[in-house]
């Protein structure tokens, strides 16, 4: 078990509001001084991870114009959130899909 950090609780937080875009969630990090602009998508990336791991969190996935995403399985949400380029809106001009992630206290598939 992972002792939460404050950026742990901060992303949890957040994941309780709805499906969560990783884009997003680098914004709210930044905005609430929780990580600096140099570190911000390893250490969120790092972070929603362990939430992950300890079945804190579900990741989905599809594009944004979807009226609701689909949830992933744990090893390919591992590999989505430990890809950086996901942390940007501008992955989608790329092809690829957009990643949300949720609170399982929230929602859970």
């Amino acid at each position: 078990m992972i002792e939460l950090t404050a950026l742990h609780a901060a992303l949890l937080d957040l994941g309780l509001e709805d499906w969560i875009p990783l884009p997003e969630a680098v914004e709210t990090a930044r905005f609430e001084g929780l990580i600096g602009a140099d570190e911000s998508v390893a250490k969120i990336s790092r972070a929603l991870v362990d939430l992950l791991r300890e079945d804190r969190i579900q990741v989905w996935s599809g594009p944004w114009e979807a009226e609701q995403p689909t949830p992933v399985s744990p090893e390919l949400a591992e590999s989505m959130l430990l890809d950086h380029s996901r942390y940007s809106f501008a992955s989608e001009t790329n092809g690829l899909e957009r990643v949300f992630y949720v609170n399982v206290q929230n929602f859970h598939a």
